[in-house]
């Protein structure tokens, strides 16, 4: 999938073992995987967790509950459509400085 591929963490490209979790994820919402997924790092600078980004375009009414696909595709969108070297980003919505 487009968006896991654009995922980075602090060394760089996700692991294959990570990118195949966040795809499952992004498939088939479970409580298991995402209590496993929850803490990936997906945006490296600024660091930005995979709840940190779904917590940032969910309402609030939705915090206890588990994700659905598409909320966690807008998550990952909006994490790595960051742009590190402008200082308003175009499209970055969570990490925009």
């Amino acid at each position: 999938m487009y968006i896991v591929d654009q995922c980075r963490d602090p060394y760089g490209q996700l692991s294959k073992s990570r990118k195949t979790l966040l795809e499952q994820l992004l498939k088939r919402p479970d409580q298991r995987i995402w209590e496993r997924a929850r803490g990936l790092i997906i945006r490296d600078i600024p660091i930005v967790t995979l709840e940190m980004a779904v917590n940032s375009v969910r309402r609030n009414s939705d915090a206890v509950r588990l994700p659905d696909p598409f909320t966690l595709y807008r998550a990952l969108r909006f994490a790595v459509d960051y742009e590190a070297g402008g200082l308003d980003s175009a499209r970055g919505g969570i990490c925009r400085k």
